[in-house]
């Protein structure tokens, strides 16, 4: 099953092995002609649950956004528009390291996530880089692309493999080099189940 149910809505099974190959994974279909049915993030609140599905946010600080979402309902449209382009740069320049101009896009947004975030002590007696909660409604925005130049700037973005199956097209990590179906049980067995009908049709 490529869909969960987390607060009320339908979100894509976390398959990618990263929450910036997760983001990807909200649009299906990768290569078939676009439709809104392939879209995962079809409002902000979603949005915001989403962040918390994928351990993108803490459970509080999505409690927030999706509140401040409800008050603020144009300001949450342009961050679900911008995200949504977002998306788009990352797919393309994790596919292709030489899209120069996906790369320039995603860098743009990370920078300015890097200029936002502050340095903290946290309880294990680290200091840690974090997105505040007073950025509001660009913090999904911020910390998706914080995760993007974070998946770009490690050699495990060598490893990024694209499911080919049908209506699908979503990333994944094949850290050993042998896996090609985004899910086994879903795209492999759909495309076993189709390679057998095809053997066994008459000539």
């Amino acid at each position: 099953m490529h869909w969960v149910e987390v607060a009320g809505y339908p979100m894509p099974t976390p398959i990618g092995g990263h929450p910036a190959l997760e983001l990807c994974n909200t649009w299906a279909g990768w290569e078939e002609p676009p439709s809104p049915n392939r879209e995962w993030l079809r409002d902000f609140d979603r949005l915001a649950v989403w962040t918390g599905h994928v351990q993108l946010l803490a459970p509080a600080t999505v409690a927030r956004l999706r509140e401040h979402g409800r008050d603020d309902p144009a300001g949450a449209h342009d961050v679900l528009v911008a995200i949504r382009s977002l998306r788009t740069a990352l797919h393309d320049v994790l596919l292709d390291p030489g899209d120069a101009a996906a790369f320039r896009q995603v860098a743009e947004v990370a920078q300015w996530a890097a200029a936002a975030a502050v340095l903290t002590s946290g309880p294990d007696g680290l200091a840690h880089w974090v997105l505040p909660d007073d950025l509001g409604l660009t913090l999904p925005l911020l910390a998706a692309a914080r995760s993007g130049a974070d998946l770009l700037g490690t050699p495990a973005r060598h490893q990024i493999r694209a499911c080919p199956g049908t209506d699908c097209g979503w990333l994944f990590l094949d850290r050993r080099g042998r896996r090609r179906w985004c899910s086994m049980a879903d795209c492999g067995n759909r495309a076993k189940v189709r390679a057998y009908a095809a053997r066994r049709k008459p000539d």
